[in-house]
């Protein structure tokens, strides 16, 4: 029993300290964000277009003065309108803000996510939500960046 009891304690200490580096972490990505957003100067690149299924898409991508990609925009116009947010450092995707809305209904929320990664892991695992997986967003928007950066 006393092992247990042992056990218990060093599991939830290492759960503990395993969260609070996962918080400082997901704070540092949302300092680098808000820094970058507003300190830097972006040389915006925008697309449009149309899906195979004919539904339009707005693809924006904004790029640094080193041309690291800091940030890509993705909208799909839809009866439902999704809007995913990809954060870049280093070409490694550190961040997904995702909203889906009504665009019929005054574009009322719907669905959000937000995710933040490091080295392609999940830092925010409590956050995830089935209709919305973090590992999609991550795989987007990582392929997202490798087609910009074949352009």
């Amino acid at each position: 029993m006393k092992k247990i009891a042992i056990l218990f304690v060093c599991m939830l200490m290492f759960t503990n300290v395993h969260a609070q580096d996962n918080t400082e972490t997901i704070k540092e990505i949302q300092s680098y964000i808000q820094d970058t957003s507003q300190n830097q100067w972006f040389d915006p690149i925008n697309k449009n277009g149309n899906l195979e299924n004919g539904t339009s898409y707005d693809l924006s991508y904004y790029v640094l003065p080193t041309n690291e990609v800091f940030s890509i925009i993705y909208t799909v116009f839809e009866k439902h309108t999704i809007q995913k947010v990809f954060y870049y450092k280093n070409n490694e995707l550190i961040a997904c803000i995702a909203e889906e809305t009504d665009a019929n209904n005054a574009n009322k929320l719907l669905r959000y996510a937000d995710y933040f990664y490091k080295n392609g892991i999940l830092l925010n695992t409590l956050e995830e939500k089935k209709e919305m997986p973090s590992d999609q967003f991550y795989n987007e928007g990582m392929q997202k960046l490798k087609t910009h950066q074949n352009n």
